[in-house]
């Protein structure tokens, strides 16, 4: 059952804030509400199971969007053209359709809105009436913390619906959150002194920055310039779309130009790049891929998804690559250890110890755009399989990772 903290809306009423952390990490399903037959079934704001089907994909299944991975597919593949513009273009986590993850219908803000969390440790799918979601706007980040700010009076902070904890953010007085399609990132922990909140805009050569307790969000705008030469400026904000946080700088990777672009705050924000080697590979007939970038125990991973040329959705081969930043090249790795990652194909990636959250190890947990199903890559076994959250969830439904806030 949920762990329960409470509020109160306008109209007077409580209503929880709090997912028991034992449910953690979870599955976010967006803009999906119970229909009249289940609000009535369900009107306590209880949770419930829908049973969960597991199936092992069968890499010889033509109509499989993914394969299981033969041990003979142990060479290295080639890290070349990258499919992340097709992606992205087809699932943009702040579009028109659920801009920055909120109510379409502000007219209606008022109205209980049902979220379904699905928790990938427990299998289980959970019902859960969300009013704080109705009256804000969140941004998810790789750490756990929702990047939050109410739609009326602007108030920002971060929030964790798994703590309840509360951390308070400058106000958003230019609704620069609201107006524009953006990604949020930390630093650190926002508990840490120097931590920056960091507000990358996904359209435009420009960021917002603030610290935790601070007052002021500071606007920084950028020429592609001033990070490559050689590639063009909506590859450079694309680019900047994926940074990642690393030991308390933001890193990225141009693809074309091979090189690390790393975004420190000295304290002004300043920009270096740094040229790498891919490492040295065969060429497939799938010679289009998807990456992802992600942190893990203060080291920089890409995970590349692998596609064929005929169809951008399937995933034939995942791949994992760790950044040697002494050598300059990205290095394959064959496993993870004791990690668990859990991955969103448009690029959001976070890294968990398994045991801690129930997890398998040496594993990747993934989601597709316009996709519910789970999919989890054992790296030892080379195979995948795929968990549905609940049978009577529409098979396009789209899913957003929240992981325990660390």
């Amino acid at each position: 059952m949920l762990a329960h903290s409470t509020e109160t809306n306008k109209k007077g009423q409580e209503y929880s804030t709090l997912l028991d952390p034992k449910f953690a990490p979870v599955l976010l399903f967006v803009d999906y509400n119970l229909d009249d037959t289940h609000d009535e079934v369900n009107s306590e704001d209880e949770d419930y199971t829908i049973e969960d089907e597991d199936e092992e994909l069968d890499h010889e299944d033509d109509n499989s969007f993914d394969e299981d991975i033969s041990d003979n597919d142990k060479d290295d593949d080639k890290l070349g053209e990258a499919a992340n513009d097709i992606c992205k273009g087809d699932y943009n986590e702040n579009n028109e359709d659920a801009r920055t993850e909120e109510s379409d219908d502000t007219d209606d803000q008022e109205e209980d809105v049902t979220i379904f969390f699905y928790s990938i440790a427990r299998k289980e799918l959970l019902c859960k009436r969300g009013d704080i979601f109705n009256c804000h706007s969140f941004w998810r980040t790789p750490q756990g913390w929702l990047l939050m700010v109410h739609l009326e009076s602007h108030e920002t902070f971060l929030w964790s619906p798994f703590t309840d904890q509360r951390i308070n953010l400058p106000l958003d007085e230019d609704s620069f959150l609201t107006n524009n399609e953006v990604v949020c990132l930390l630093s650190h922990k926002p508990t840490y002194p120097n931590c920056v909140v960091l507000v990358v805009n996904c359209r435009n050569t420009s960021f917002w920055y603030c610290y935790p307790q601070g007052h002021t969000w500071f606007k920084h705008e950028y020429q592609s310039s001033m990070i490559t030469t050689h590639e063009n400026r909506r590859n450079v904000i694309l680019t900047m779309k994926d940074l990642t946080a690393v030991g308390g700088r933001f890193c990225t990777y141009l693809s074309k130009e091979k090189a690390i672009v790393t975004l420190e705050f000295l304290p002004n924000p300043t920009f270096t790049t740094t040229p790498v080697k891919d490492a040295s590979d065969p060429i497939y007939w799938y010679t289009t891929f998807t990456n992802c970038l992600l942190e893990s125990c203060g080291e920089l991973f890409m995970l590349s998804f692998k596609h064929p040329v005929v169809c951008a959705q399937k995933v034939v081969q995942i791949e994992v690559h760790k950044l040697d930043l002494s050598r300059r090249i990205w290095v394959k790795v064959n496993t993870i250890g004791n990690k668990a990652f859990l991955v969103e194909c448009i690029g959001f990636g976070s890294s968990l110890t398994a045991e801690d959250v129930g997890l398998k190890r040496n594993c990747i947990y993934f989601v597709r755009p316009n996709d519910k199903g789970l999919y989890v890559y054992d790296m030892e076994r080379g195979t995948t399989v795929m968990h549905n959250p609940g049978a009577d969830l529409p098979d396009n439904m789209t899913l957003q990772i929240v992981v325990p806030p660390f």
